[in-house]
């Protein structure tokens, strides 16, 4: 029976070989002496949809045919940290070679050395991957061997496994499962948290611990009993203390304690000798649990302390020196050649600030200039797994040279120029080792301050379907800030950018992910403009300004949210703030939201579905969380010649009603489309508060405005928009009119049109200068509430520069200031 069930797979191989050796591009004369690849059983190499042999968890795997395997000789296994493999087999093969290596690492790499490398007989076509790390990615590589003592034999079949970007199904992959690119580990259960660290030196820490049980321990931590774990005498049994170096200093020695009655009794071990600014795993682990991975408690990643440096000025390039970078000048990426860069001018950073990381010379915290005025750039993500500042140099900024710029990306991938190279910031990183499963990396703040942020090139879904466009390009799929699949539980103290510029970022700003949990103690944007951003889909969607991940109850990205005194230009995207997912919060998690003083121009006008375009898209916000939403501006302007053009501007969806809302002195300029939505039966407009095509912030069943705004701080009328001529009759301040966008801004208007029939012009979201925003100096303006009391944005009214440029000055008279 066993034969019968190998031979099956061999012929279903053999046919699928045939056919993929015809149209395989890689194909040579050279490759006809080789046995062909054995391919493992994933949704694209595989003729069934149903087929119940794909590579998968193992407790996944369909019962019978675990049955099957263990009658067969095959281990069963139900661990939610276990992977079993299947693949087609190949005739004449005497052996199978083996590999494994947790995702985002090399497979060559010495410091990331490959966790399974094995030889497998001729007849073994499944394999079970045991006690793997929790929540983590694993690629996987297999091979026919001729002789499975000759691994340098010619005739050997090429890798499976290896793919890239053009060979995507040859990878260990299970698109049925939404796995593309790793087949990944489940959730750990939960834990107990029993150590943590106090007394952090340059050279030494304490690690404390309390292992006294609490609660119903028993049902709290089922799972964990199930692995093994022990309780006596009323505390959680653990024999080992590790200080581990984390993969950033991978070269510094481990320190591995069995503590002694009295470190016991004092329950804490003071450790020495530890290297200053270095990075440390630190967990403690009970060895008589059968499987590695379940013998841990709680882990934390802990850097020593340092002394911070002076601040490093990073130099610019001068052009002569910037024909001397081989990445400019056409030498290659690691995909292949880049384009175009030949005459830019720019200094590479982000093999600078990656060295920064696991550099343990420098103290975290360390603080990077940037010349005024000169351009930089990254071709690779920088994963951000330790403090910083990057910064224009504010001597510079002070001397008027204006901000540095950033370019996130540079050049093309082909001659054409119809597909751009874009980057993200990486916040933290994936596991790099098995130390680092299950810990959380503390991270000091991460500041951003006066620098302009773009790649070089970017293209969206209207430069590719609008009129004018270009339908052969392709859609830039970038971010601001992104986060891997699988990264590391982190517990960063502040996120803060302030005083700069983006654009160019099309399908999302910050995007959370991650099975683990993630903590951002304080999130502040300020002082920033944002303009053609967006824009990946026809809607203009793509992720959320800010996208939660929802897949993790005890993360928290909101904990203290401000965003204040920005602007977000003709920038469309799936809504301001997303987490939408109905979790279990832990008790004393709040969510604290401030969005005030912004001004927003044209936010997410195209999608009519309820659910695009969203202020605030938190229906399941942690009960006790407050938003603050006070004094922004909304703004609708189009080109001149737009005239009926739609706006559809949504509000809020949040179903907590143990909230506490803080609405006020929200206003908006004339909403074009008005006239539009009137009725014979309604005199005012369709539009909800004037404004809003669905979800009014003063909504009574998902708003501000639940039982009559009994929530908002301000009471029902604060919820509603304003617009200076007590349309809502919630204005005691009312002067009687409205302002049009072209009234209170010198040249609101975009470059392309969009028409009533929703044709849009490539440039329909584009603006030639930003600079047309500043107010007009006019009596109307003057005397209107948006400028008597300081609503919105305040630069467009005091004349600060929009981009810290010295060539986007305004000039006295210009505006009122």
């Amino acid at each position: 029976m066993k034969k019968l069930f190998i031979f099956s797979m061999i012929l279903a191989a053999t046919m699928s070989f045939f056919a993929s050796c015809k149209d395989d591009d890689g194909y040579n004369d050279a490759d006809a002496d080789r046995l062909p690849m054995p391919m493992f059983r994933t949704t694209p190499n595989t003729a069934s949809s149903t087929t119940p042999y794909y590579c998968d968890i193992a407790s996944r795997v369909d019962p019978n045919i675990a049955l099957y395997l263990q009658q067969h000789g095959y281990k069963a296994s139900t661990h939610v940290n276990d992977m079993r493999l299947f693949w087609y087999g190949v005739d004449g093969a005497d052996a199978y070679e083996l590999k494994a290596k947790v995702a985002g690492t090399s497979w060559e790499k010495e410091e990331n050395p490959n966790l399974l490398d094995t030889i497998l007989t001729a007849d073994q076509l499944s394999f079970l991957h045991e006690d793997l790390q929790y929540s983590t990615g694993y690629l996987y590589a297999i091979r026919a061997l001729v002789d499975k003592n000759d691994l340098n034999n010619p005739h050997n079949s090429k890798w499976f496994g290896m793919g890239d970007g053009s060979h995507q199904n040859d990878q260990s992959r299970d698109d049925s499962r939404n796995q593309t690119g790793s087949l990944t580990t489940g959730m750990r259960y939960d834990v107990p948290s029993v150590f943590w660290t106090e007394n952090v030196t340059k050279t030494s820490m304490d690690v404390c611990f309390m292992p006294q049980t609490e609660g119903d321990y028993e049902k709290d931590y089922k799972e964990f009993f199930k692995a093994g774990a022990e309780v006596k005498d009323g505390e959680w049994v653990f024999d080992e203390i590790r200080v581990v170096p984390s993969a950033d200093n991978a070269q510094l020695p481990e320190h591995i304690i069995k503590p002694t009655a009295e470190q016991r009794a004092a329950g804490r071990v003071h450790i020495e000798g530890l290297e200053s600014n270095a990075a440390y795993i630190v967990s403690g682990q009970n060895n008589n649990i059968k499987r590695y991975y379940d013998r841990q408690y709680n882990s934390t990643m802990v850097r020593m302390e340092g002394d911070p440096g002076e601040p490093i000025l990073i130099k610019a390039n001068t052009a002569e020196e910037a024909k001397r970078d081989t990445l400019l000048q056409n030498m290659g990426l690691q995909k292949g050649k880049i384009f175009g860069c030949e005459d830019l001018v720019a200094t590479r950073i982000d093999t600078i600030l990656t060295n920064y990381m696991s550099d343990n010379k420098i103290a975290e915290g360390q603080i990077f200039y940037l010349e005024g005025g000169k351009t930089y750039y990254c071709s690779s993500t920088v994963e951000m797994t330790k403090g910083f500042t990057i910064a224009t140099n504010p001597a510079d900024i002070a001397a008027g040279k204006g901000r540095a710029t950033i370019l996130q990306g540079i050049g093309y991938n082909s001659e054409a120029k119809t597909a751009a190279n874009a980057v993200n910031w990486g916040l933290c990183r994936n596991a790099r080792s098995g130390a680092e499963n299950g810990v959380t990396l503390a991270i000091q703040p991460i500041i951003m301050q006066d620098i302009n942020f773009h790649p070089m090139a970017w293209f969206n879904y209207f430069d590719q379907k609008g009129e004018g466009g270009n339908p052969q390009c392709t859609i830039t799929q970038n971010y601001f800030m992104n986060m891997y699949s699988q990264g590391l539980s982190f517990s960063l103290s502040e996120l803060r950018i302030e005083r700069c510029t983006f654009s160019g970022h099309v399908r999302g700003f910050i995007r959370f992910q991650g099975p683990n949990r993630q903590i951002i103690e304080k999130l502040t944007i300020n002082d920033c403009v944002f303009y053609d951003e967006g824009g990946y889909d026809t809607n203009g969607r793509g992720y959320s300004w800010f996208a939660g991940p929802g897949n993790n109850r005890k993360s928290n990205f909101y904990k203290n949210l401000t965003f204040t005194n920005n602007t977000i230009i003709n920038s469309p995207r799936h809504a301001l703030i997303t987490e939408a997912k109905n979790l279990a919060w832990p008790d004393g998690t709040t969510w604290n939201i401030n969005v005030s003083n912004n001004t927003f121009v044209n936010f997410s006008p195209r999608s009519n579905n309820k659910s695009h375009g969203l202020m605030f898209e938190i229906q399941y916000a942690p009960g006790g969380s407050k938003i603050t939403c006070k004094k922004n501006l909304f703004v609708f302007a189009g080109n001149k010649n737009d005239g009926g053009r739609d706006y559809f501007q949504k509000g809020m969806i949040i179903n907590t009603k143990d909230i506490t809302y803080d609405f006020a002195d929200n206003y908006s300029t004339v909403v074009p489309a008005y006239d539009k939505y009137k009725t014979s039966t309604d005199p005012k407009s369709n539009l909800l508060d004037g404004m809003f095509m669905q979800n009014a912030f003063s909504n009574s069943k998902t708003g501000a405005g639940y039982n009559k705004g009994a929530l908002n701080i301000g009471g029902m009328g604060e919820t509603q928009i304003k617009f200076g001529d007590n349309h809502n009759e919630n204005e005691a301040d009312a002067v009687g009119y409205q302002l049009e966008a072209g009234e209170l801004f010198k040249s609101p208007w975009t470059i392309g049109t969009v028409n009533a029939k929703e044709k849009f012009q490539k440039d329909a979201y584009r603006y030639s200068d930003i600079s047309g925003f500043y107010y007009n100096a006019s009596d109307k303006v003057k005397k209107h509430p948006i400028y008597t009391k300081e609503i919105g944005d305040p630069r467009w009214r005091t004349g600060k520069s929009w981009d810290g440029g010295k060539n986007h000055t305004v000039k006295s008279g210009d505006l009122t200031y």
